[in-house]
């Protein structure tokens, strides 16, 4: 079975600044301590002339569209969800995402190459008997997202016209 690393694509007018008002606390944008975000939240954002809204957003944490969403509920129904509402105060642009909190899952092998201080990962290798079974997923122990999604359900959201993401496919063992 074929696993994806997905990150936003930075080939768009995307928008910045997100979180500036700090409305997310992401010291707990995890699934252990999702019941500290509200289920609504006001995010502030900047954009760009002629934005472009990804489905996938990954920094400052990560953020979904609803089809990107609806694929996640559908693979893995257990998943939290709050909803986040981005805003520019100056233009009135906004938009609707959602937070998924995905299980995250100790899954690296010792071939995998982090950064010299241990906080990046540089060449991701799995391990298949314990990502075999998980289709979304985050690779747990780092506070940058590193969101793995099987080829199943990245095919899932592509049919349902997901862009803007990039796709990197990692190495099992």
């Amino acid at each position: 079975m074929k696993f994806f690393l997905v990150e936003t694509s930075t080939g768009n007018r995307l928008p910045y600044g997100i979180n500036a008002n700090r409305a997310v606390d992401v010291r707990y944008a995890n699934r252990r301590r999702a019941y500290r975000i509200p289920n609504c939240c006001v995010v502030d954002m900047k954009t760009p002339s002629e934005v472009f809204f990804p489905d996938i957003i990954i920094e400052p944490f990560l953020m979904v569209s609803r089809e990107v969403a609806e694929v996640i509920e559908m693979y893995t129904p257990e998943t939290i969800f709050k909803t986040i509402y981005l805003l520019e105060m100056e233009s009135g642009i906004n938009a609707t995402y959602f937070m998924p909190f995905v299980e995250e899952v100790e899954c690296l092998s010792e071939q995998t190459k982090k950064s010299r201080g241990g906080t990046e990962l540089l060449d991701i290798v799995l391990l298949q008997d314990v990502v075999v079974e998980k289709p979304i997923f985050r690779i747990a122990g780092f506070t940058h997202v590193y969101l793995v999604v099987r080829l199943d359900a990245i095919e899932s959201m592509l049919r349902r016209g997901a862009c803007g993401m990039k796709l990197k496919e990692l190495n099992v063992i």
